[in-house]
Order: C-alpha cells, then structure tokens, then sequence
C-alpha cells in the first residue's frame, strides 16, 4: 500500500468514526428528557413533591452485604452513636442518600436537566439527563447522570466527598435510652410530632406535626414509623467511603400517587460486593391534601433543617393545634 492510499484509507476511517459519535450524540439529544416537548411524555414525578416515612436510615440488618477485610477491622471496634454524625455538625448536610429521605423532595425539568429540591437539608441536586458521566471534582451530591428505562428514571452518581455520612450496614447498637422511638421523629431529638431532621417548627415536620405521632396514618403506633424505624439510628454503622464509591437509584411511579426508589451503592473498598438497600415509596403531596399532614405541596425555604416558609402560612393553618411557644 502506497504512503497516498494508506493516508486516504486513515482519513476515511477518522471521517467514518467521527459520523458514528455524531450519530450516537444525535440519539443521546433525542432521548427522553432532552426537549421541553418531552415533559409531557415523561411520568408524572414533576406535581407536587414527595416524601418518605420508611427508614432514614438503613436498618434491616438481612440486607448487610459482606465486608472488605479493611471494612471489617474497623467494623469490629466500631463506636456506635445515637444521631447520625451530621446532625452534631449544625448545618452541614448529609450527602446523599440520607439528603433524599429526610423531608419532601421536588422534581422539576428542563430539557437535559432534573433537578430535585431536597426541603429537609435545603439544598438541590442536579441530574445531567442522557450525557456522559465523565469527572468531577467530588461534591456532597457527587455528580449525576440519568436517563430513562422505559418508565424508570435510572441516576447514576459518582465523585463523592469523604465528608458525606456513609453508612457501612446495622449492628448491635447501642441501649434503647428513650430518645428515639416510634413518634419520636427525627433521630435522637425525642420530638412528639414526628417531621425530618431539626423537625421545623416546634412539634416536628410542619406545624403541628402531622398526624398524631408524625408519618402517615397507621404506620404504627399513633400514625408514627413502624416500631424500629427510629429506633434503628443507634445500630447503624458510619464510615468513610472509597474514592470510587458511587451510586445508583431507579424511580418509577408504581400508582399515582406512589414513587417507588431503589437504591444500589458500589463501593469496593467496604463491601465485596453492591449494597442493595430497601426499597422506598414516596407518597405524593399536592394542593394541601396529603396522608401524611398538612403539607402545602410546595417547596418551601429551610435553613439548618427549619422552615422559614411556614412561619408565613399560620392563617391557612388555624386548625392545625399550634405550640404556644411560637
């Protein structure tokens, strides 16, 4: 082969690999989710928001996975706690996945792009919608990716900060010393009322706390989280997580008015192989009306996990059995 032909032959394959990813990126720009056009052809994740009374944190111990031997050793001389270790930080946030169980979430869209308000650490996640993941430098909510599977909304989210609150599994834990519970709330505060983290105002979750004991009706004694629900935070083990631990989570809308998540965390450093955590239904609040109290339905302004949105609300909620000491 002549220097000539051997040179044409190289263009034509630069040429014909340079079509192949413009048509690959021409598919990717076509996928779901990336016109506004598209927002009426993706599930309904977008009215209202949506909130979980499951676990905050993971806390059935048949689910633990085994451990590395690195992960092991220091399991074995582990120092059990009564609150998750944010929570003696003020207002530093947990990270994810403890961001997106600890109040209401908001899902909104524009093309290319879901974002989710987390209202229970104040803070939004990003997901970057049928693009490449690529690197970051590491982040509290790391960086995402999605796409859809049908309709299943699958996020893959890589490049973490060591600094998240990462949980190993469940262990033996710590005495039941009556500040959490069933009805309790939030982990370790001991509130009546349940809510997410910092409770909002006083009584937990929004004014007057929802039904008697927080959580949605008949969860468990007095409408509060099944029993151990709570009572699992002082059994949970927290670690530092590997450099290329990352995470992934699959949405789909089983009724409604019901969000099922499922959430499958990587990290070879700590467990040989992926933790699959239990599965969580996100029940839908809109217009005022939910089974879980009453929340507006929109997303409100927190800081350090109190609401400032409520306080504005008082007169729609004259109904609501108010502390005095507001």
């Amino acid at each position: 082969m002549s220097i000539r032909t051997g040179s044409i032959v190289a263009v034509v394959a630069l040429l014909s690999g340079m079509a192949c990813a413009a048509d690959k990126a021409a598919d990717q720009s076509g996928a779901l989710g990336s016109s506004w056009a598209d927002a009426a052809k993706m599930p309904d994740l977008f009215s209202g928001m949506w909130m979980t009374f499951t676990p905050m944190v993971e806390a059935d111990a048949k689910l633990d996975v085994p451990y590395t031997a690195k992960a092991q050793k220091y399991v074995s001389t582990y120092k059990f706690k009564r609150d998750i270790p944010y929570a003696e930080d003020g207002c530093m946030t947990p990270g994810l996945p403890i961001g997106m169980r600890s109040g209401p979430v908001k899902f909104t869209y524009a093309p290319g792009l879901i974002s989710i308000y987390m209202q229970g650490v104040g803070h939004t996640r990003f997901i970057r919608m049928n693009q490449p993941m690529g690197k970051t430098a590491p982040k509290y909510y790391g960086n995402s990716v999605g796409h859809w599977e049908g309709d299943t909304l699958v996020i893959e989210t890589a490049d973490f900060l060591p600094e998240i609150t990462f949980q190993y599994g469940i262990g033996k834990g710590l005495p039941d010393d009556g500040t959490s519970g069933p009805g309790t709330g939030a982990p370790g505060r001991g509130r009546a009322g349940g809510g997410p983290p910092g409770g909002g105002p006083p009584g937990g979750g929004p004014p007057g706390g929802g039904p008697p004991g927080g959580g949605p009706p008949g969860a468990g004694p007095g409408g509060g989280p099944p029993p151990g629900v709570a009572g699992s935070i002082p059994k949970a083990i927290w670690g530092t997580h590997g450099e290329g631990m990352h995470m992934v989570e699959r949405y789909r809308l089983v009724k409604p008015d019901t969000l099922e998540g499922n959430l499958t965390i990587y990290d070879d450093t700590v467990w040989t192989k992926p933790y699959v955590t239990a599965t969580r239904d996100f029940k839908r609040i809109q217009k005022g009306v939910s089974e879980i109290g009453p929340f507006s339905g929109e997303p409100e302004e927190w800081v350090c996990t109190v609401s400032i949105t409520s306080f504005d609300r008082r007169p729609i909620l004259t109904k609501t059995k108010i502390p005095k000491t507001w």
